[in-house]
């Protein structure tokens, strides 16, 4: 499976169960670290690539100026139709946002239209990571920001760990998951630094934030990863059967390291700052 393979996975009813069990688990705890670092940059025009169901978006509403403008793309018109129906009414902040389908990696907007991009939790999925780069780079403005997450090692996400732990398990011949080769496989800081350079974006930091995942039952989370990501794709190719062994199992692991009631478990991912010279 390529990057961009697993990318398009995120069709069809995928995006209500990403929405429903991957986000608040996941992808709700990040949002806030990230909106936070972007509105403190006090951007007038932003662009989000890969944004998903929004949930990256909904907190930039809601946290920058009255007169900034936001762009929100998905390379997924069922991600960003879940998005749009989410957003509701303006909230005190920026108002409508537009959303667009568009491939990060072929941008459509011109040269140096947009002071800040933001990407969460999406480049892991991106075939050409420079060329991605580049255009991010070609659409910011000169002194323009670019903050963007990616996923430690699997190592230091034990859900996700437990989670490829029970599919190894059931389907000991398969390949490696989605979760293990893409969404937890580009966390080395050396690649990183190369790819924004070769884009010709200038590298600021990456920041190691550790944070909580925390779910009502391990069950929940066990099957927020086989309902609700890219590995619920993947797993259309077995029967049914493979599915519901693999939650069985990683619910039962789960639980065996994180208890029976209400779970807390640790997750890591890093944060790139980069910058148009």
């Amino acid at each position: 499976m390529s990057d961009r393979d697993a990318g398009m996975l995120f069709q069809g009813s995928l995006p209500d169960a990403y929405e429903d069990l991957m986000v608040p688990l996941f992808f709700q705890p990040f949002a806030e670290d990230l909106v936070a670092r972007a509105a403190a940059l006090e951007p007038v025009d932003v662009l989000e690539i890969a944004a998903g169901t929004g949930v990256v978006t909904r907190g930039l509403v809601g946290s920058l100026p009255g007169d900034s403008t936001i762009v929100a793309t998905d390379l997924n018109s069922d991600m960003l139709a879940v998005a749009a129906a989410l957003e509701g009414e303006p909230t005190e902040g920026t108002g409508d946002v537009t959303w667009r389908v568009a491939d990060a990696q072929r941008l459509p907007f011109d040269d140096g239209s947009f002071d800040l991009v933001v990407c969460q939790f999406g480049v892991m999925f991106f075939r050409d990571r420079p060329g991605s780069n580049a255009e991010v780079m070609r659409v910011l403005r000169t002194g323009g920001n670019y903050i963007f997450s990616a996923w430690d090692s699997i190592a230091t996400n034990p859900i996700p760990s437990l989670v490829d732990e029970a599919y190894r398990r059931v389907l000991p011949d398969a390949r490696p998951n989605v979760i293990t080769s893409v969404a937890h496989g580009y966390h080395d800081h050396d690649r990183i630094r190369a790819d924004v350079e070769a884009g010709g974006l200038v590298l600021g930091t990456i920041d190691t934030v550790d944070l909580v995942a925390v779910a009502d039952s391990a069950q929940i989370a066990a099957a927020a990863l086989a309902y609700g990501s890219a590995l619920a794709a993947q797993l259309d190719g077995y029967p049914s059967s493979a599915r519901e062994e693999i939650e069985m199992i990683a619910t039962q692991l789960i639980e065996h390291e994180f208890g029976t009631g209400p779970i807390r478990a640790p997750m890591r991912a890093f944060v790139v700052t980069a910058l148009r010279p």
